[in-house]
Formats: structure tokens, sequence, C-alpha cells
């Protein structure tokens, strides 16, 4: 809610001229990103693995690398991508900037890590974690028990493909930067002098409003 109403206050600069968009609403929506992956990968995958009886039984199978994926990339890897993306936004020519791409890799890569997370990760680790309590838990980590259940981990693919597919805007963004670096911003004058990435919002929209009673 604090990402989307910072996103709505940085809208509200698009008055009629392009020059004063908002320009890193994708750097905000990673950030967004951070926070619900940090809710779900870190708190709730967290939480069902670290309950002292689940851990007894459940440590090293699919629920542990279940939590460390959701938590690991989804927070501390959109996190960096978040400032990456940032940067990338005064490192690259304005030419080379594109929203689409930014928008296409935000997209996939959240989309890749939930299939990982819920089409393979998760229902794999249920299924040990029951083969454990069952089983026992050398079984639940035999070859037998993958083989059993090889189309789960085929049905991984599809999720890695997109997510790596995510990856190669900013590749291909990050080289952009480094071979055709954006230059010190020109001098200018008359109008174009008072141009900036920041334009102060006055009024009394609700979300300033909000900002003052804070």
């Amino acid at each position: 809610m604090e990402a989307w109403s910072f996103l709505q206050l940085g809208a509200r600069q698009q008055v009629g001229d392009e020059r004063h968009r908002f320009p890193h609403r994708w750097a905000v929506l990673f950030l967004a990103a951070v926070g619900f992956w940090n809710f779900l990968g870190a708190g709730v995958f967290g939480f069902l693995i670290n309950l002292p009886i689940v851990s007894y039984y459940q440590i090293g199978t699919h629920l542990t690398a279940n939590h460390g994926h959701a938590a690991m990339m989804g927070v501390y890897g959109m996190l960096a991508i978040a400032l990456m993306v940032f940067c990338l936004r005064y490192l690259l020519r304005p030419e080379d900037w594109s929203d689409r791409l930014i928008g296409f890799s935000f997209w996939a890569l959240n989309g890749g890590l939930a299939w990982m997370v819920f089409v393979n990760l998760f229902p794999l680790g249920v299924l040990q974690l029951a083969d454990v309590v069952a089983n026992g838990y050398w079984h639940a980590r035999s070859l037998e028990f993958f083989e059993n259940h090889a189309y789960i981990e085929w049905l991984r693919l599809p999720g890695d493909a997109v997510f790596i597919a995510g990856v190669v805007p900013l590749v291909v963004m990050t080289v952009k930067s480094i071979v055709r670096p954006a230059g010190p911003p020109a001098e200018s004058t008359g109008d174009d002098a008072n141009v900036s990435l920041f334009t102060e919002v006055t009024g009394t929209t609700p979300v300033l409003q909000a900002m003052r009673r804070d």
C-alpha cells in the first residue's frame, strides 16, 4: 500500500509534459515485490519450516529449498534489482531506456519465481515431508522417491525458462550502459534549465493529506 501511494504521488507529476513523468516506476515496483516475497517467502514459508516439530522432519527437504528460493531471490534479489533499475535510469541514454523491457523483466522474474515455488518446490516439499513421516528421512531423500515424482521436477522447467528470459533485458541494458553510457547533463538555458527528474507536487490530494498527518 505504501508503494502504491508512492506511485500515485509520482503519477501526479504527469501534467501534460513527458519530461515530468515519474522516472522510477519500475524500481518502486521491484521494491513492492520485495515486500510481497518478504511476507510470503521469508515470513510464511520461513515460519512453516522453523517450527521445531516440523523442522525435525523436513530439514534438508524441498521445503527448505522452497523457503530459500522465495526468501533469497524474492527479497534480496529483488532489492538488488530495484537498485540496479534505479541506477540504470541515470546511466543509460534516454533512447536506450525501455519501460517495456524493464516491465517484461519485472513480470518474468516474479512469475518465474512464483512458478518455481508453487509448481515445484512447495508441492514436492510437502510430499517429502509426508514421506519422511511415513517411511523415514532416508527414503524421502532416496533416488527412488525422486524417480517416482520426476514429473514434478520437469514441471519446474517452464518457470526456469521464464525467469531466465526475465534476466536477458537487464543484461542487455546493463551492457548498453557500459558501451554507450549517458554523458554528463548538458548545460541548458531557458525553460529547459528548470527541468529535473523530481518535481514538487502541491495541492490537497488524499496522498499529500495523509503524508501531512503523518
